[in-house]
């Protein structure tokens, strides 16, 4: 399901949550199992990164509004859009436990 994902450096409100978070990475894997494959990482805005206890995890429809659009150029759309056609089949594996994603 293609899902339009935001760059990178994007600020995001998330649902049920008044603090600003940016948009970091793509596709983490967490639960004790790594059985679980979210579509973004992020940090709280403006402050950034804090420690490892601080990195949010969250799907595109967690996503309430969007502040601030990151950069986007030629080569985030590519990447962009070769991480749209593979997220299904990357999340399915992940949570069938298979090790070569």
């Amino acid at each position: 399901m293609k899902k339009d994902l935001l760059p990178i450096g994007t600020v995001v409100v998330l649902k049920e949550s008044e603090g600003r978070v940016m948009i970091s990475g793509y596709l983490p894997v967490t639960d004790s199992d790594g059985t679980y494959v979210w579509d973004y990482s992020g940090f709280r805005f403006p402050i950034g990164y804090v420690n490892d206890k601080e990195v949010y995890c969250f799907d595109h429809e967690q996503i309430d509004a969007v502040i601030q659009y990151g950069f986007k150029d030629y080569e985030c759309i590519d990447l962009l859009d070769k991480i749209e056609e593979a997220m299904d089949e990357i999340k399915e594996k992940v949570a069938g436990g298979q090790e070569n994603v």
